[in-house]
């Protein structure tokens, strides 16, 4: 059976998750949270065989808005000479080359906790080699190993590159189906345009589709939720319960 996914039904159930989000509970207030919730949008997929590794997915996508609120995205540069430079300039936390050999001789506590502190980590491209032998096995199985375009924005030449990777990574996300038949990403903020947020998820959605063998033939099923919300699950049946009860 065919995962029916329309404009309407998106949107309607975009709506109900952000209403989630907010803690109702008879004879007391609404409870609204203190901090701007992340949207996340879960898709589990059927029919795929990831015993195949062309069937994997491990892509960053760009959206058409920003997903985070802040002004900078959580990245650390590792570069060197103007590239380091600039990167210092804008504020922008930064390793150089003997950084890198510094943070290989810590423990490794040490570095998992380096590789999970940042969602993206940007590498100018003469230091990929340095980065792969000594974090690859750190950032590997979190899927932050920069990479080159097109599959990722991560691998950048010299400073005009790294002004564009900054920017892109405002409304960049990461796309993985590796191990599991499922899809975990964020759309964006509860704050951001109900609107925009739609847009977000059309992209990623439309990208997911075309990724599967069977388009939307392969997805099982879809969730939106906030990040301390209760899922709302993207169907017509489970929404049309609601209003009933």
């Amino acid at each position: 059976m065919k995962l029916k996914v329309d404009d309407k039904l998106l949107k309607r159930s975009l709506s109900t998750a952000i209403d989630f989000s907010t803690l109702k509970k008879e004879g007391f207030k609404d409870k609204v949270r203190k901090f701007d919730e992340t949207i996340d949008l879960i898709i589990n997929i059927k029919d795929v065989n990831l015993n195949d590794p062309k069937n994997r997915i491990d892509k960053e996508i760009i959206l058409s808005h920003e997903v985070i609120a802040e002004e900078s995205p959580n990245v650390c540069v590792i570069a060197s000479d103007e590239i380091l430079s600039e990167a210092k300039k804008s504020g922008i936390d930064t390793l150089n080359a003997d950084g890198l050999v510094k943070l290989n001789n810590e423990e490794k506590k040490y570095k998992k906790k380096f590789a999970k502190k940042y969602e993206f980590f940007i590498v100018e491209a003469k230091m990929m080699r340095d980065v792969a032998r000594y974090l690859a096995r750190f950032l590997g199985p979190l899927g932050k190993m920069p990479k080159p375009f097109p599959t990722g924005y991560g691998i950048i030449s010299n400073p005009e590159d790294l002004k564009v990777a900054f920017e892109r990574y405002k409304k960049v996300v990461r796309i993985q189906m590796k191990k599991q038949p499922i899809i975990f990403t964020k759309i964006g903020k509860k704050s951001m345009d109900a609107e925009k947020l739609f847009e977000n998820i059309k992209i990623i959605v439309g990208f997911i589709a075309d990724q599967m063998p069977h388009k939307y033939n392969n997805f099982k099923s879809m969730y939106l939720k906030s990040s301390m919300g209760r899922p709302c699950k993207v169907d017509e049946a489970f929404l049309n319960n609601l209003e009933v009860s």
